[in-house]
């Protein structure tokens, strides 16, 4: 996009997690900021602060954490929000969110007076003192709200109706605004799949190197799972029954919490290793040096409507063949002849995957050669790009 003809001046993204610890959500919004820039946009990432025990990242190593480049600004709110063993509840959580945001938009007031300001929202509790002052004339801004999901009630329903437009990822959503909550169309915009393929260097992927640094044997295979890791999950579980059907392959699990190494610590699983956290780069190392990449999801009303992996396109980019649950909208995301895919919260079938794969390798390598090529040509600067050109139609023409 020709930075020079759009009519924004400023964004502002507002942001429902603080950015020192790599959730895929914050992954999301990290790279949708720096795409942004890359357009030429003035880009300012409103984050709340969190206080933690053990994790004490500076605000400055933010964005080697990601591995995405330092072109806009991170602003940290002043909140009192704790994740320690005396963790914030979930209604002071939501307080900071409000009362802090409303502060900083006081502050920042002259800026915020501007029509060519845009304020694009990730959270539904940020938003709020930005609708508010808008309603009483005091700020003159646009108001963008991005979703993954959307429940049926009046607050959601509110929030929505009062956006200059919305950002959507699935048909899914973007019906239910039509159908349910009666948005005209003309205001939704549906971003184009994009991956965390931006700055990935495809030939700079070497198995063997990784393999090495890893200490991984290159004589066993290696199936990955590298998606959330909290404890009594089922797709943990599913995965750690599939590693017992195997003899020399191993079952890794890349950024395992506290919660789950202990969950699993006592658990008799041979062929099972467990991972802790990982910088971005340092997970891309596992994804690369794997055998086999899997990415399984329980069966639930938002996973099969709502759910957009940020991380698959590291996954598909390593050349990997990959599994993905068969859930709709990864469906829609992912074509069959890219990826495989098995039944929710079913071990057998993903044992049976997986054993098909490592029998037929070169077939599934050339599957997954193509899967690389289809994730690096869908950005998450090629798609900032259409919703920016939507975005300056639907808010100044």
């Amino acid at each position: 996009m020709d930075s020079s003809k759009s009519q924004i001046k400023k964004l502002y993204y507002i942001s429902p997690r603080d950015m020192r610890k790599n959730r895929a959500d914050a992954v999301h919004m990290m790279y949708s900021c720096a795409a942004f820039s890359n357009h030429g946009i003035d880009v300012e990432l409103i984050t709340p602060k969190v206080q933690r025990k053990d994790y004490t990242l500076e605000n400055n190593d933010i964005f080697s954490l990601y591995d995405v480049p330092e072109n806009f600004k991170i602003t940290e709110l002043n909140t009192k929000i704790r994740e320690v063993n005396n963790k914030s509840s979930a209604i002071v959580v939501l307080m900071n969110r409000f009362v802090f945001n409303f502060m900083f938009i006081l502050q920042h007031l002259s800026v915020f007076r501007h029509k060519h300001v845009v304020v694009y929202s990730k959270c539904y509790t940020s938003v709020i003192p930005y609708i508010i002052l808008k309603f009483f004339g005091l700020i003159r801004c646009k108001l963008v709200f991005e979703t993954p999901f959307l429940s049926n009630n009046n607050y959601h329903k509110f929030i929505m109706k009062r956006m200059h437009a919305i950002v959507v990822m699935t048909s899914h959503v973007e019906e239910f605004l039509v159908n349910t909550f009666k948005i005209p169309k003309e205001k939704i915009i549906k971003s184009p799949v994009r991956f965390q393929t931006d700055y990935q260097d495809p030939t700079d992927i070497n198995k063997a190197k990784h393999r090495n640094y890893l200490n991984w044997e290159n004589d066993i295979k290696y199936v990955v799972y590298a998606g959330k890791t909290g404890g009594n999950l089922k797709r943990i579980q599913v995965f750690a029954e599939a590693s017992d059907a195997f003899e020399n392959t191993k079952f890794v699990i890349v950024g395992a919490t506290e919660g789950l190494q202990n969950e699993y610590k006592n658990k008799d699983h041979k062929n099972l290793i467990l991972y802790p956290f990982q910088t971005y780069p340092e997970y891309l190392k596992f994804v690369q040096a794997a055998d086999v990449l899997v990415a399984t999801y329980e069966d639930t009303f938002y996973n099969r409507y709502t759910l957009s992996p940020g991380k698959g396109g590291a996954y598909l980019q390593s050349e990997n063949p990959v599994i993905f649950t068969d859930l709709p909208c990864l469906k829609e995301r992912f074509p069959n002849d890219l990826v495989s895919f098995v039944v929710p919260d079913d071990s057998q079938d993903l044992i049976e995957k997986i054993t098909h794969i490592l029998d037929h390798y070169k077939t599934y390598k050339e599957q997954a050669k193509k899967g690389a090529n289809f994730v690096s040509n869908k950005t998450f600067t090629d798609a900032s790009a259409h919703i920016l050109k939507k975005l300056n139609y639907i808010l100044f023409s």
